[in-house]
């Protein structure tokens, strides 16, 4: 398993915005107050265990950046205060093959 990881501390807006257009709508409506984020990409299966892994280990939320491919789950977003999403990267890379 290897995943991918960027953390983002304090995103610029326009990234925001970037992001905000790929998420579903009942997501990108509770997607404010954004202290950091943290981007990961890797195999299906790895990426939705590391969801588990992140959401249960800090108070982040998730949820997939949408592309052009419905067939194909290509990137995750966590959000929340710096410290939460730092705290999420921290386990994962406990967790597994994390490369930041």
């Amino acid at each position: 398993m290897a995943i991918s990881a960027r953390l983002v501390v304090k995103p610029t807006e326009a990234l925001l915005e970037v992001l905000k257009s790929r998420l579903r709508p009942h997501v990108a409506k509770d997607f404010n107050e954004v202290g950091a984020l943290l981007l990961i990409q890797g195999a299906v299966v790895d990426v939705l265990a590391a969801i588990d892994v992140a959401t249960k280990a800090s108070n982040v939320k998730a949820s997939e950046v949408v592309g052009n491919c419905p067939q194909q789950l290509n990137t995750v977003v966590f959000w929340g205060s710096v410290s939460d999403v730092k705290q999420a990267l921290s386990a994962l890379k406990e967790w597994g093959d994390v490369k930041s």
